[in-house]
C-alpha cells in the first residue's frame, strides 16, 4: 500500500513538471501583443499650413525578459508595416492626397538579415515625413493621428522565433493630436 503512495505521488510530480515544460515550451514561442508597442511622436505640436511633417514611429519589445524577432523593413502602406490614420476636431477621417503603398517581395524565409531581434526594452524605428498639404490637413484645427503597426509576413513563413507576424493582428499607437494655425 504505502509502495503504490509513493508511486501515486511520483507520477503525480512527473505529470505536473512534463506539464509545466510543455506550458513554458509553448508560451516561448507564443507571441502576444501586448510583447510589442507601437509609439507615434510628431515633431512639434503646432503647424501651418504650408509646413512639412516629421513623424517618428518605433516598435519596442515591452516583454521585460524575453527577445522577439520583428520585420526589418518599416514602411507605410496597407500591404506593409505601418497605416497612418488621421481625424479632424469633429472625429471624421481625413482623406489623404497620397496613398501611401509601399510594397516589396517577402524575404525567404532562410534570410536572417531581414529581421531584426528586439531585445527587451530594445525598439526599431522609421520616420514618416510629408507635408501637411498631401495629409490634406490644411484648414486651420485641431488633428489627431496615429498609426497601425501590421507585419506583411506569416510566421510560418520565417525561420526565426519568436517572431511577431501577420498572425498576430494589428497594434495601434498612442494618439497624437496636432494644431494647424493660420
Amino acid at each position: 500500500m504505502k509502495l503504490s503512495l509513493v508511486g501515486l505521488i511520483i507520477g503525480f510530480f512527473l505529470s505536473f513538471a512534463s506539464h509545466v515544460t510543455g506550458t513554458n515550451e509553448t508560451q516561448e514561442n507564443d507571441v502576444k501583443a501586448i510583447d510589442l508597442e507601437v509609439s507615434l511622436v510628431a515633431d512639434k505640436h503646432s503647424y501651418k499650413a504650408g509646413d512639412r511633417i516629421k513623424l517618428e514611429v518605433t516598435l519596442t519589445n515591452s516583454n521585460a525578459v524575453k527577445d522577439l524577432f520583428v520585420y526589418g523593413t518599416l514602411q507605410f502602406g496597407s500591404r506593409a508595416s505601418f497605416t497612418l490614420f488621421r481625424r479632424d476636431s469633429n472625429g471624421l477621417e481625413v482623406p489623404t492626397r497620397f496613398i501611401d503603398d509601399a510594397w516589396e517581395l517577402p524575404p525567404k524565409a532562410n534570410d536572417r538579415s531581414a529581421f531584426v531581434k528586439l531585445l527587451p526594452f530594445h525598439f526599431l524605428g522609421t520616420t514618416y515625413r510629408s507635408s501637411i498639404h498631401l495629409l490634406n490637413m490644411e484648414r486651420p484645427g485641431k488633428y489627431t493621428m496615429w498609426v497601425e503597426y501590421h507585419c506583411p509576413i506569416s510566421a510560418a513563413n520565417v525561420e526565426v522565433s519568436p517572431f511577431w507576424g501577420k498572425e498576430n493582428g494589428t497594434i495601434k499607437s498612442n494618439v497624437v493630436e496636432i494644431e494647424v494655425v493660420r
